[in-house]
């Protein structure tokens, strides 16, 4: 896998990167130190960027090949083009002997990693993967954020208190910290009651504490979190939603515990960060799957009945969780 800063560092950079992952943040921050250190500002004629599904691969090709004007390198960009996720032949070709005069940058969502052209640019050893960061790097990240950015100091329990509300993303962390090293204004830290005061709590997370209480047969704690999401502006559709997404989590979590995979391949499957396996383990092991199975069902029927006037929204949703902490 190519390290971006090293190659920065040193000056040698490949012919082609792929950066890749789920975490958003990470590939725009590995994309931007790329092209802050390779495109000159206001050299239009030896940078060009692509982006979408509509991105004509020769017209890439063509530019590529075409040397840099008075630059050591031409530097092209190309995002979320789609040709990682299904094979492009004329890319392929590309890759087999790419230009030495040029960069070309892919930050691509989406990757096949079965696929011809990503096992070529494996081979050229521009592979970038922007890996979720673990709990303890994800709370250290915070930290040096506010520390390095905004030059504030910040307690572990209040980095874990603002994760447990905003949730996991960077993108919407690195928002967060902004907010709150302004508020905090001159004083050097970052408390508790500034994460309470500024923060929101992300629905995702209250879902979780949702079920785990509706997994512990805990009706009342169950239907009051659903409440307080009511209060707090969330829709019966939306925690519906959230619900059913929630226990296909845990009906991969569940049938890959089953056949002993590691967590990392039960993470990957379910789409969700390797440490947050666990949670998902221990409320699976408490239903079955023909369980699991019953309650994805009546998620889709209950949102069928509120849909078509059967019953009211709300109360579809409060029957549900009772239905299943009982």
């Amino acid at each position: 896998m190519a390290d971006v800063s090293a190659d920065i560092k040193n000056g040698q950079y490949k012919s082609v990167y792929l950066i890749h992952g789920d975490e958003r943040y990470l590939r725009e921050n590995y994309t931007r130190k790329l092209l802050n250190a390779l495109v000159a500002p206001g050299d239009n004629l030896n940078f060009a960027s692509f982006e979408g599904g509509s991105t004509d691969i020769n017209e890439v090709i063509s530019l590529a090949g075409t040397l840099p004007f008075m630059a050591e390198k031409r530097v092209i960009c190309v995002r979320d083009s789609g040709f990682f996720h299904k094979n492009c032949d004329e890319l392929d070709e590309y890759l087999s002997a790419p230009s030495e005069d040029t960069v070309l940058i892919f930050d691509e969502s989406k990757v096949d990693k079965r696929g011809r052209n990503y096992k070529a640019v494996l081979k050229l050893k521009g592979d970038v993967d922007a890996v979720p960061l673990d709990g303890k790097s994800l709370k250290t990240w915070v930290a040096a954020l506010l520390q390095k950015k905004y030059q504030k100091k910040v307690r572990e329990s209040t980095v874990e208190l603002l994760i447990s509300r905003v949730g996991t993303d960077m993108s919407v962390l690195s928002s967060e910290i902004g907010k709150l090293a302004g508020y905090a204004d001159e004083r050097d830290t970052v408390e508790d009651d500034d994460v309470i005061t500024m923060t929101k709590r992300n629905p995702s997370g209250n879902v979780f504490k949702m079920i785990e209480a509706m997994t512990l047969k805990k009706q009342s704690e169950a239907v009051s979190i659903y409440y307080e999401m009511l209060e707090a502006k969330e829709s019966a559709y939306a925690i519906l939603s959230l619900i059913e997404r929630h226990f296909r989590i845990i009906y991969i979590i569940k049938e890959l515990s089953e056949k002993k995979a590691s967590k990392q391949e039960m993470a990957q499957a379910a789409q969700i960060r390797d440490y947050l396996v666990s949670g998902y383990q221990k409320q699976a092991s408490r239903y079955s799957r023909s369980r699991i199975r019953q309650v994805l069902d009546e998620c889709v029927s209950t949102e069928a009945d509120s849909k078509s006037g059967k019953i009211d929204e709300t109360l579809a949703v409060e029957l549900l969780i009772i239905k299943y902490s009982s």
